[in-house]
């Protein structure tokens, strides 16, 4: 839906400005939708934050970052990395580990891929 203005909204405000977006209008409806979703995910399925902040960094280093392509697949990549952490979860140890640790241990490493690939500009 919102895939071309954020494109447009990527090369810079002026530039968006000029191809016809309402920066300011865009900009917030996308804080507030994503506040929202955000807020109601927590809400209900608790916090397992890293597949927020890692599977994004995934998909535009597997798509690139047309916003149009990556937001689907930040989505369907977030789900299916969430269903292999809980299937890990389930058939570890006779016990049922919290998917939390799951993903928080899955996503480490991957944490650290992102943060040296942004110092060093993802080339």
């Amino acid at each position: 839906m919102l895939g071309r203005a954020l494109d447009a909204m990527s090369m810079g405000d002026d530039e968006a400005h000029t191809l016809g977006v309402p920066v300011a209008l865009i900009r917030y409806a996308v804080i507030a939708v994503a506040t929202m979703v955000s807020a109601i995910s927590v809400s209900m399925v608790g916090i397992i934050g890293w597949i927020g902040l890692i599977i994004p960094h995934i998909a535009r280093l597997m798509i690139g970052s047309m916003n149009m392509r990556l937001i689907p697949a930040s989505a369907l990549l977030g789900a299916s990395f969430l269903v292999g952490a809980d299937i890990l979860a389930r058939s570890l140890s006779g016990i049922e580990i919290p998917i939390g640790i799951v993903t928080e241990i899955l996503g480490i490493p991957i944490f650290v891929l992102v943060l040296s690939r942004v110092r060093r500009g993802w080339t």
